[in-house]
């Protein structure tokens, strides 16, 4: 098996190529780090366990996440290819920077509201906890954002991830926040701009269906958007 591995200096884009008979059930981080012992480079990982979001590359055109994805699934014609993420900025071989998911999460507010009652609990029910609890396992490792194709088009498109957590939020019956002040914030980082293609939903590791979430999002604005379509009112 041939494995490519793209590398990024500072200056240039390069791949460098390696040989390996792969194992069974071998992963595509296990398989970096044999290749990483015969030349080092970049390259993010910490949990080994699919929690901690940090190791996501692309694999034959696929965002993955490394330490989660089988090599045996992902090989083509006896090749590997592991190249930088889409959509982000490369800093070193296989890292690219993280640094908007901080400033996404400050910009929209992207955090539990309460009012802190130390005299009794804030309660709920299985079937409230129920509304949002898929969307709770998202581990921000950014695969929806790499595959988003609506940020090609819309530049302050906020992502797909980030309306997971709207979602997350706004349908969370303990969140003492207005949820429509909520929405229209969602509003403003492009939440009717998404183009509903669906790469979001094939590559979250999670199986987190954001499109699914930016559609419920929309259904439950109370203020929504007159379409334009760019015709004229008079057709008679």
């Amino acid at each position: 098996m041939r494995l490519l591995i793209k590398r990024f200096d500072g200056n240039r884009h390069y791949f460098d190529e390696f040989e390996f008979d792969f194992k069974e059930n071998e992963t595509i981080l296990e398989l970096l780090d044999r290749a990483n012992y015969k030349k080092r480079f970049a390259y993010r990982s910490f949990c080994r366990s699919a929690i901690c979001g940090t190791c996501a590359v692309k694999v034959n055109d696929r965002t993955v996440l490394a330490c989660k994805s089988k090599v045996k699934d992902l090989i083509q014609n006896d090749e590997v290819i592991v190249e930088p993420v889409d959509r982000s900025v490369v800093l070193r071989d296989l890292v690219v920077d993280h640094s908007y998911i901080e400033k996404s999460i400050k910009d929209n507010k992207l955090w539990f509201v309460d009012e802190i009652d130390e005299t009794k609990e804030n309660l709920q029910t299985p079937e409230e906890l129920k509304k949002y609890d898929k969307q709770t396992d998202c581990i921000l490792c950014m695969a929806c954002h790499f595959e988003c194709e609506a940020l090609d088009y819309d530049k302050d498109f906020a992502g797909p991830f980030v309306f997971s957590k709207y979602f997350r939020f706004v349908f969370d019956s303990r969140d003492k926040s207005d949820k429509q002040e909520r929405i229209e914030l969602a509003k403003e980082n492009g939440l009717y701009n998404c183009i509903n293609c669906q790469k979001c939903v094939y590559v979250c590791p999670k199986h987190i269906a954001s499109a699914f979430d930016i559609k419920m999002l929309q259904q439950n604005d109370k203020n929504p958007p007159i379409q334009d379509f760019g015709f004229e009112n008079n057709f008679f």
